[in-house]
């Protein structure tokens, strides 16, 4: 429920933003960085990755960096190329609603789960959460939001207790993940509306299986409507 410290010598970096790496197992912590900066949005579609660029943001040699990029090109979060270029992948609007419905099935399960083990002190962490969330809304602050969004979802999908059902549901987020700037493209900061996170809550609150997945679900939708949006307008635009 707290952000990572990459700082700390036994924590992974949180995203390619994070402090430089200079300890063991370095592809492994190469891999975590850039699954995580996919997830949150901090790499967009489409933008082309090197190995000397990354190297270079990570203080790391390129030998790691290819490595992490090769496995996560295998999980297809990423693209290689007839050129054999890297880039971060571009996806249709049908296969961007395809993982958006595997999202649906997987994380209306893990907050049906979460129901069953989450405690007071859980929820009271969530809402802090959140309302450093809507203040980094507010403030404009979007990269922000977003990293506090996933820190919201993933500590209640933590409480599932079922950690082959996270993994997943983490992979589809790094698939999904380099959309979510899109939410904010033409979001008022100001236009602060009720937030699905406060049913989540409520839900949570009275241990209520079915209304903790009904919540997940509509904030995948709702929350995902802007991205469809885009991609609609972008293929009326190339046709």
């Amino acid at each position: 429920m707290r952000l990572v410290d990459p700082t700390s010598p036994s924590d992974q970096p949180d995203s390619l933003s994070a402090a430089r790496i200079s300890h063991s197992n370095l592809s492994s912590k190469v891999y975590q960085a850039l699954r995580s900066s996919l997830a949150i949005g901090e790499l967009m579609p489409g933008q082309k990755l090197t190995g000397r660029m990354l190297s270079e943001r990570l203080g790391v040699s390129q030998t790691p960096v290819r490595e992490a990029m090769l496995q996560l090109v295998a999980e297809r979060a990423l693209t290689m190329n007839i050129n054999r270029s890297v880039t971060v992948p571009t996806l249709s609007r049908e296969k961007f609603v395809e993982l958006r419905d595997m999202r649906v099935a997987l994380e209306g399960l893990a907050a049906r789960c979460a129901a069953e083990h989450v405690q007071a002190q859980h929820i009271t962490a969530l809402k802090a959460l959140h309302k450093k969330m809507i203040a980094a809304k507010r403030e404009g602050q979007y990269s922000t939001t977003l990293r506090l969004n996933r820190e919201i979802h993933f500590g209640v999908y933590e409480l599932s207790q079922r950690e082959e059902l996270v993994a997943m549901i983490e992979s589809l987020w790094v698939r999904t993940g380099p959309y979510l700037n899109l939410i904010y493209k033409d979001v008022d900061p100001n236009a602060i509306e009720p937030h699905e996170h406060e049913a989540l809550f409520s839900a949570l609150k009275a241990r209520d299986p079915q209304a903790c997945e009904a919540s997940i679900v509509r904030d995948i939708i709702e929350g995902g409507r802007p991205i469809l949006d885009h991609l609609v307008t972008t293929t009326n635009a190339d046709g």
